[in-house]
């Protein structure tokens, strides 16, 4: 009987080993038997790893166009569970897009042109059932039904484990998409094109010199010689139509940080530590990257908002128990007035034209103080659990109501309008001259996220661009004290953070750009 079982477990472990042999096999035969030609495609977010099963590699999600509605699909409807071939068609200047679809067939499928190349897929239900998507899965959309069809294109490749050291942080890599002998589509010549940005960066804009900062903080990179990694950030420069100026490193992590609108600097917070908010200062850097000043250690857990004018930060001086109060921590330390006390504890902090404007969630008031004195000018009571806020020509714009009412305060305190109904509320920008102001939000009634105006009557338009604006409030662009969203006066442009891009609106609402990663000048390959 012993020896039954340890037969039979020879034998499982024997068809285990011929199962992965014959799937090794098959796929070196695809890659070694291949003689068509590639097309080139990109992966946009691309991040390298390594685990035990994979081994080093890269993984992203090919930038491909996957709206093919109005694609030709065949005759006869498709069905879910069919497998299919989705055409996409080559054009100079724009992301690969869906010319059609058809069913596949037994004998091949047709070989890759310089026009068009194909990728096999699985026609899906309309609610998903039965057909779950793979790890890294494209969903396609095809014909005037908008059938979901998943793609069959890898979802990671294989590098050299050197190459872990150039692919920190998230980057864009180009690839040669192959046919494959055998029909599986693979990656292969690899090259790091571009550098883009995880959640945690941020951006801040330089008006004086129409530009857009995006702070971009690199993964930490353990070096050979010592245990600590090696922290590197990236400040990427672009004008306001989103055109690449240039780029300089910055050593440590950038947290965050506002520009200096007399001369360019960048006042920022930088860490020294991978993780964490220890080992955090005040540091104003040069248009070279360069330190020019560092100034004392910052507890960030007490740091509510920047002060642009007198290159400050505004800290909560006490956090344990009320009364509350709060100042300013400089490049050359704590500069007063001490502002409070205050009942509760406050958290965005906006100062302006010589005045600083504190809320207090908790007691449901906003407070207007002179700069200089730190006496109190005004309190704005007429609040529900105000959140943020912005300040135009005395009158003061919050978000209350746990971000679902915008409200317009006059200055005398009166309300002006309130508009409820919003979903998820996460940032205003007032519009000057108008009244008005300019919101991103999850949805307003039955209208989907994005940007809206609200006209000086309380009316609220949303505009025709679609951008990720009020999904999470957990995450660092909630709570960032520099620039969330801002508004060129000059030319009436928005740029609007979003979780892994800045989106750059025209006066009228529309899409001019989205600008998602900083191109090299030169592309790095990537050995596998």
């Amino acid at each position: 009987m012993t020896l039954s079982r340890r037969a039979l477990m020879y034998l499982i472990i024997a068809g285990q080993l011929a199962i992965m042999a014959f799937i090794v096999a098959s796929q070196e035969l695809n890659i070694a038997l291949d003689s068509g030609t590639g097309v080139e495609v990109e992966l946009a977010g691309a991040r390298a790893s390594k685990d035990p099963f994979r081994g080093a590699h890269v993984s992203g999600h090919s930038a491909l166009d996957l709206d093919g509605r109005a694609a030709a699909v065949p005759a006869r409807p498709l069905h879910p569970g069919e497998h299919v071939l989705v055409f996409f068609s080559v054009e100079e200047g724009r992301r690969p897009r869906i010319s059609r679809v058809e069913r596949r067939r037994r004998g091949g499928d047709p070989l890759f042109s310089r026009e068009s190349f194909s990728i096999p897929g699985r026609v899906r239900g309309a609610d998903g059932e039965r057909w779950s998507v793979r790890s890294g899965g494209l969903i396609a959309r095809v014909g005037q039904h908008n059938e979901p069809v998943e793609l069959e294109l890898p979802a990671s490749i294989p590098v050299a484990n050197s190459s872990l050291q150039s692919l920190t942080g998230t980057g864009v890599v180009r690839a040669s998409l192959r046919h494959g002998f055998l029909g599986h589509r693979y990656l292969t010549d690899v090259r790091l094109v571009g550098r883009g940005w995880a959640q945690d960066s941020g951006f801040a804009y330089d008006a004086a010199r129409e530009r857009l900062v995006v702070l971009a903080p690199r993964a930490p990179v353990e070096t050979s010689s010592s245990n600590d990694p090696s922290l590197t950030s990236d400040v990427f420069l672009f004008d306001g139509l989103g055109q690449q100026v240039g780029s300089v490193p910055v050593s440590g992590r950038l947290i965050d940080g506002v520009v200096d609108q007399a001369d360019g600097s960048l006042l920022a917070l930088v860490s020294d530590q991978a993780w964490g908010t220890d080992g955090t200062s005040l540091t104003r850097i040069g248009a070279d990257g360069r330190v020019l000043k560092r100034g004392p250690p910052v507890d960030l857990s007490r740091a509510i908002g920047f002060d642009p004018a007198t290159g400050g930060v505004w800290m909560l001086t006490q956090r344990q128990a009320a009364p509350y109060s709060i100042e300013r921590l400089t490049l050359d330390g704590p500069r007063g007035p001490r502002l409070g006390p205050f009942e509760s504890v406050p958290r965005p902090v906006l100062s302006r034209d010589g005045e600083v404007w504190v809320v207090e969630t908790a007691r449901h008031r906003v407070t207007r103080l002179d700069l200089a004195s730190g006496r109190a000018l005004q309190e704005y009571r007429d609040l529900n659990g105000p959140l943020t806020i912005a300040v135009e020509a005395g009158s003061l714009f919050a978000i209350e109501a746990e971000r679902t009412q915008l409200s317009k305060l006059a200055t005398d305190g009166r309300i002006v309008w309130r508009v409820p109904r919003f979903h998820n509320l996460s940032w205003i920008i007032p519009e000057p001259g108008t009244g008005g102001a300019w919101v991103g939000a999850g949805g307003f009634e039955a209208q989907e996220r994005g940007v809206y105006r609200v006209a000086a009557d309380g009316t609220v338009t949303r505009t025709p661009a679609t951008v990720s604006v009020g999904q999470s409030f957990t995450s660092r662009s909630n709570a960032r004290l520099g620039t969330t969203a801002v508004r060129d006066s000059r030319h009436g442009r928005l740029y609007v953070q979003e979780p892994q891009a800045i989106v750059i609106l025209g006066a009228d609402g529309a899409l001019l750009k989205r600008v998602d990663s900083f191109r090299l000048a030169t592309a790095q390959p990537i050995r596998r």
